[in-house]
């Protein structure tokens, strides 16, 4: 290879890094703004806590009417619209897919819902049934308003295909540096939760006043806790996918170091290569003279 393309290509790899470098940064600040919303998360939970635990200390539990037709579930997958993850969507298909099989559940009782283009295009690949998808949040804000469509696409899909049970997976970082799959249920509700709460004393002796219709605050609260589990599973899902490429960046900076240093010694060798070639045409076109 020649000196200049040699050139070229230090320049063209200096170039990539800065890109990649750059990439790896915005996703280190996109997986703090995540973090922090899942915090601010946590403290509006308690407070639909102490709400629950206000209704079944004056109220008792809420009648919960239970499902006695067919079961029927509905999975909703949050993967990524962008890649430089991996196999961040791959993973997370095959481990739905293994969980369905696993539970000896048919796809004919199964339906799914997808978020992220990604895991659209393998949900399509696998020819799953799905009753709807969506392109996952790029901001805070617009996590908060996919939720909100997520929980009206809901209610449409429970009334009309009479889904007795919802499932949610999705990515989130672990202690130990890495990421995980998690799955959680969120429909039916978790009524053990309420009887915990029942038999739970209240901290003060002034208990909150409530609406006379029980139902309809016990229907509300149990909406706001969807929300709030929407909310913070897509948050989970971005940060860990931002962990994800920022960690796959981090791999390709190392990587493209290791190259620029080989090119660079390349470059160095073949530039002293050079030199020495002109000096010895030096010394032979002055002997030459010399000898005339």
């Amino acid at each position: 290879m020649s000196l200049e393309s040699l050139q070229r290509k230090i320049k063209t790899t200096g170039e990539l890094r800065e890109i990649v470098s750059t990439m790896k940064t915005l996703s280190s600040a996109s997986i703090l703004q995540y973090e922090q919303a899942n915090a601010s998360l946590k403290s509006y939970r308690r407070n639909l806590h102490d709400a629950f635990h206000a209704l079944v200390r004056q109220k008792g539990l809420p009648p919960i009417v239970p499902n006695h037709g067919k079961e029927k579930y509905l999975h909703i997958i949050i993967g990524s619209d962008n890649g430089m993850v991996g196999k961040f969507n791959r993973e997370l298909m095959q481990t739905v897919i293994k969980d369905i099989q696993k539970q000896k559940i048919t796809l004919q009782e199964t339906f799914f819902l997808s978020i992220g283009k990604r895991i659209t295009m393998l949900a399509e690949q696998q020819k799953l049934p799905l009753l709807a998808q969506y392109a996952i949040a790029n901001s805070i804000k617009t996590v908060s308003i996919l939720a909100e469509n997520l929980i009206l696409r809901l209610d449409n899909i429970m009334a009309t295909q009479k889904i007795s049970h919802v499932i949610l997976w999705f990515h989130k970082r672990n202690k130990t540096g890495g990421v995980k799959i998690e799955k959680k249920q969120i429909i039916p509700f978790d009524s053990s939760v309420l009887k915990e709460l029942k038999d739970k004393p209240w901290e003060t002796n002034n208990l909150p006043m409530l609406p006379y219709n029980i139902q309809k605050l016990f229907s509300a609260l149990v909406r706001q806790s969807l929300i709030i589990t929407l909310n913070s599973a897509i948050n989970y899902s971005l940060a860990a996918e931002h962990f994800t490429r920022m960690t796959n960046m981090q791999n390709a900076e190392n990587n493209i170091d290791e190259n620029l240093a080989e090119l660079d010694q390349q470059y160095q060798q073949q530039r002293q290569e050079q030199i020495t070639d002109e000096l010895i045409d030096i010394i032979s076109g002055a002997e030459a003279i010399k000898k005339k």
